[in-house]
């Protein structure tokens, strides 16, 4: 079976508004929520794969995986939201 290499983590600090300061907090958040959607995509993958193999189980704790890590970036994404200032 010819194996892949995987995709490297999303970028999260590009496209910023020139003048516009970045946290180091904020910076953060922003590398959590790129790596949780990341996890995300990463799981969804799995759980198909392990799906058509016949496993189940693994499948079923991938997909939970999936759900959790997309709820937890849009949490986060949520945060970021509520506490950008207006311009």
């Amino acid at each position: 079976m010819a194996r892949s290499t995987a995709p490297t983590p999303p970028a999260s600090h590009a496209g910023k508004k020139a003048g516009e300061a970045e946290t180091p907090e904020r910076r953060a958040e922003e590398d959590a929520a790129a790596l949780a959607s990341y996890i995300a995509d990463m799981a969804s993958e799995l759980s198909q794969l392990a799906g058509r193999s016949e496993m189940p189980m693994v499948a079923y704790f991938l997909n939970l995986a999936r759900v959790e890590a997309e709820t937890h970036s849009r949490e986060i994404g949520e945060r970021e939201r509520a506490v950008e200032p207006e311009e």
